[in-house]
């Protein structure tokens, strides 16, 4: 192996270094969560980085057909910097006044969101720090019980472009909360397989309208009617194509008795499809034969029941007042949202918080809780590694040290993929 992939670790090691000197733990609780997020990190990339490289210098990692050692190794070191340039916008917006209040209003809105999962029993303890991006996404890490939420700039005067808060911290409780993903594609037939490459975003969707109410379901329209014609009737693969995407918003809303406001954005939304031509068809991801969006509108339709009958059967899972009221007339719905966001419910702020070796989050004053190791995961991965330390004889095929590489995917989600980062 090249020396050279050293030498980049210690350069993104002695950059990391020096952000951390940037932060004193005790000033406030953000500079406290950025010192915390900045020493996981640290620790976390020196774990991957000295696994891959000790595992293929030693041979101990056995080659994959797919993965080229470089290509792992410079994946890695990517992802390193890409969380240190965000850990570095965080701390640079977080600095200018101007930013301080739409933040401080994110910051409450999307732990009001994670609080939804966490005392419904889904997630344990986590805490949120958003920041300003080009469009909204969710920054989902494996080191630290924190979600990383991007809002767009244009928040800081448009309280409605808040609104995809709820739906990224839904992609974040789909990652986080153990066993949700498999337990929610136990829920829907194997085929059309298309049906289940949408499964994340649709739960993310459903989980929006669980906690925001109706309002949500109003701003998802506006986000994809911006679309051109040409993207507007696509699959990528992951979210559901436009025409039919907001039913599943709509059924879940109906579902949990806003059957009123539910048709009114059906029939909003059919009066913006006679705009674009009233598409029937689509084209599945990496298929060429069409497939009728009247059966996928229905399928997507059933799954957002399920997902909001799975939701209600958890045993300590209550829906909290939803940011909107499913009540009040569509063309009301974001005067009442900017009305909330000027006077949120009070919500106490998890904060990320270190102690000596141990990562946790814990309120002001409170005790640390979802506790683990500084650089750990909490996943089988950390076992791996760790075992594998010991047990240097034994070889690991690509299938075994592939899903360390991923890190449980590391990517950058928006409601519309905008993934500009990750692996």
């Amino acid at each position: 192996m090249n020396p050279e992939w050293q030498v980049r670790w210690q350069a993104l090691t002695e950059q990391l270094q020096q952000l951390l000197a940037q932060f004193d733990p005790k000033a406030d609780p953000v500079s406290g969560s950025l010192h915390t997020l900045t020493e996981s990190l640290l620790a976390f990339g020196k774990d991957q980085f000295e696994f891959f490289w000790e595992g293929f210098t030693s041979g101990q990692l056995l080659p994959s057909m797919v993965l080229p050692q470089e290509h792992v190794l410079r994946a890695t070191l990517d992802q390193v910097a890409f969380d240190m340039s965000l850990i570095q916008k965080i701390h640079v917006q977080r600095s200018q006044k101007a930013f301080t209040p739409a933040l401080e209003t994110a910051d409450k809105l999307a732990q009001l969101a994670l609080n939804v999962a966490i005392t419904g029993g889904l997630l344990p303890p986590c805490s949120v720090l958003t920041y300003f991006n080009k469009s909204a996404n969710i920054r989902i890490i494996p080191y630290a019980p924190m979600a990383l939420v991007g809002i767009p700039f244009s928040g800081t005067k448009v309280n409605k472009d808040l609104l995809a808060i709820p739906h990224e911290v839904g992609h974040f409780v789909y990652h986080h909360a153990p066993g949700l993903a498999a337990k929610l594609h136990a829920l829907i037939p194997l085929y059309p397989d298309w049906i289940n490459h949408w499964i994340e975003e649709i739960f993310a969707d459903v989980y929006a309208a669980y906690v925001a109410g109706p309002v949500c379901g109003l701003s998802l329209q506006e986000i994809l009617l911006d679309n051109s014609q040409e993207k507007f009737v696509v699959d990528d693969g992951e979210h559901p194509p436009n025409p039919v995407r907001p039913y599943s918003f709509n059924q879940a809303l109906r579902h949990l008795g806003d059957t009123k406001v539910a048709d009114e954005l059906d029939d909003l939304w059919q009066e913006q499809l006679a705009l674009r031509h009233h598409p029937h068809t689509f084209v599945p991801y990496h298929s060429t034969t069409p497939a009728n969006l009247a059966q996928a509108q229905e399928l997507i339709g059933q799954t957002a029941v399920s997902f909001i009958d799975f939701l209600d059967e958890q045993p300590n899972m209550t829906r909290l007042t939803p940011w909107s009221d499913g009540k009040k007339a569509t063309d009301t719905l974001f005067e009442s949202f900017t009305t909330f966001c000027n006077k949120p419910p009070t919500v106490e702020q998890y904060h990320l918080l270190v102690d000596g070796e141990s990562v946790g989050v814990c309120k002001t004053g409170g005790a640390l809780e979802n506790v683990r190791l500084k650089g750990n995961t909490q996943t089988w991965r950390d076992w791996i590694k760790a075992e594998s330390q010991v047990h240097k004889d034994i070889l690991l095929p690509a299938q075994a040290w592939t899903p360390v590489f991923t890190a449980g995917h590391w990517p950058v989600k928006g409601p519309e993929g905008n993934s500009d980062g990750g692996i």
